[in-house]
């Protein structure tokens, strides 16, 4: 008689020397390697206020991919051409100690091309108008640097998540220009900034060039031939569709992947 332990032990063998095929004999039977459906998303947690030292900030997990956003205002002079409106960079680091394919030093493709869609995304989350202190003299500058402590799939999802919940605790200082000598003063009672609008993300991922799962781990994104992040914002209209990789996913499988987008909206608004 075999015991469970042996059975798991050569579970876990043929894994590791045939991912690949292990992935195809879990899909080949409608079903994934974490006994999730093909359109089920990992359970969600979001804590604002992680970091005691930024103006703004949230932890996300979803499922074990773990991000934490950190946001830190300063004052600097604004654009000569939007003279009222302030500034907001995002960065997402994915550094070795998320996960073993990164390596130290310049930032990955992974890491710049995700820096660039979510900076992107940020106009819909916040009007920059509002981070105006004196027009033409002084603004707010707001670094939002996203660090993911352990990747294991779908970071893009959990950094547009933690940027909206890291903006929502975001509480700035009150500030006062002084005409006179161009300083400006900043401390004592704010107040938060208003959102244009709340974005929920959802990833779908084109596996082994025949499957398209939601919310993809990293073994299930080893095997991507594509992937299809679809954005709607709190009243269930579609915002972004953004096609990654070579592989053809058909006008169909797009519409079914919005109205799965839509209900995964209401699930966790």
């Amino acid at each position: 008689m075999v015991e469970t332990g042996q059975v798991t032990f050569a579970m876990q063998t043929f894994e590791r020397i045939h991912p690949v095929e292990f992935q195809r004999r879990f899909l080949s039977q409608s079903t994934r390697h974490s006994g999730r459906e093909f359109m089920q998303f990992r359970p969600l947690q979001i804590v604002k206020g992680a970091i005691s030292t930024a103006q703004g900030s949230a932890t996300v997990r979803l499922g074990n991919t773990t991000v934490v956003c950190g946001i830190k205002a300063e004052v600097c002079e604004p654009d000569v051409k939007h003279p009222s409106s302030g500034y907001l960079a995002t960065n997402i680091e994915l550094s070795p100690m998320c996960s073993a394919r990164f390596r130290p030093g310049a930032p990955s493709d992974e890491a710049q091309v995700a820096s660039e869609h979510l900076y992107r995304l940020s106009a819909y989350l916040l009007d920059v108008t509002q981070l105006c202190i004196e027009e033409g003299r002084a603004v707010w500058s707001l670094s939002a640097d996203i660090v993911c402590l352990k990747h294991d799939g779908n970071v893009l999802d959990a950094a547009v998540i933690a940027l909206g919940a890291a903006l929502e605790d975001l509480r700035l200082p009150g500030a006062e220009f002084d005409s006179a000598t161009g300083i400006v003063t900043a401390g004592g009672e704010g107040g938060h900034v208003l959102m244009k609008k709340r974005l929920f993300p959802s990833t779908f991922t084109l596996v082994d060039d025949t499957y398209v799962v939601a919310d993809a781990d990293d073994a299930e994104e080893q095997m991507a031939a594509a992937s299809l992040l679809v954005v709607i914002d709190g009243d269930g209209k579609l915002v972004n569709i953004w096609k990654r990789g070579a592989g053809v996913i058909d006008r169909d499988t797009i519409e079914q992947c919005v109205q799965a987008a839509r209900v995964r909206m209401t699930e966790i608004a």
